[in-house]
């Protein structure tokens, strides 16, 4: 593991985004999976600018998204709906190279990925609640490359995650995710992470034992991870 901690969270963006530039540029087919939420939106700022004013150069670039919430009556789920407003749009990524992990493609997004060289990076952020991907506290797998699962409605993080939906209606009731032996299997993993909020699961992640409890600690076994922390992120951390 390598650890780089930056001052604020802008300067985890700028860095992040030179790793993701630094691995796209390459002559040959490049597998991406990217996290959608808050905390990458100022990396993919910086990013998506250079790959719409260039698109050919990065036309070898695939993209997978590593989990997905269906969205009741809509037909793309919520983490694809967020990546093609935060990143796939600005950029201008074709829809050719955009592959989208549902619980119905299961099964094609892991034959493709076989067939394809695998994933050359995935990048990800962790949740206070020391979740990654969609693998959340009390529901995670560690023995499956990909899984799905119904959201527990008496899960202790189910009332914030229900807090981001209008109507109760509206709340996805099944999810699926990428599981541990998927990321580990990708050549590079980058786990960005800011704000004081994460100091504690950061910590746990990567210092305390290995547990589905706290799924983000099954991070301390990829061969090659990469976390960028803002100074508030990184407070909990043993003094190196």
């Amino acid at each position: 593991m390598k650890l780089v901690i930056e001052t604020d969270a802008v300067a985890v963006s700028r860095t992040a985004a030179a790793v993701l530039l630094g691995t796209m540029t390459h002559d040959r087919r490049v597998n991406l999976s990217l996290t959608a939420g808050a905390t990458p939106v100022g990396t993919y700022a910086l990013v998506a600018p250079v790959l719409a004013a260039n698109p050919s150069a990065y036309d070898n670039v695939h993209f997978y998204n590593f989990d997905e919430l269906p969205l009741p009556g809509q037909d793309r789920g919520m983490t694809m709906s967020a990546l093609d407003e935060q990143f796939y749009g600005p950029a201008g990524i074709r829809p050719q190279n955009l592959h989208e992990l549902t619980p119905e493609s299961e099964g094609d997004i892991r034959a493709d990925l076989a067939g394809n060289g695998g994933l050359d990076l995935i990048l990800m952020g962790v949740g206070s609640d020391g979740h990654f991907c969609g693998n959340m506290p009390g529901v995670t797998r560690f023995d499956a490359d990909i899984y799905q699962f119904p959201i527990p409605t008496d899960a202790p993080w189910y009332a914030d995650f229900a807090s981001h939906f209008d109507t109760p209606e509206s709340v996805p009731t099944r999810a699926v995710t990428f599981g541990a032996p998927m990321v580990n299997r990708a050549k590079r993993a980058v786990l960005i992470v800011t704000g004081a909020g994460k100091a504690d699961a950061l910590a746990a992640a990567l210092t305390g034992p290995v547990t589905p409890e706290l799924p983000a600690s099954i991070l301390q076994t990829h061969p090659d991870l990469l976390v960028i922390a803002d100074q508030a992120a990184a407070a909990a951390l043993p003094t190196r």
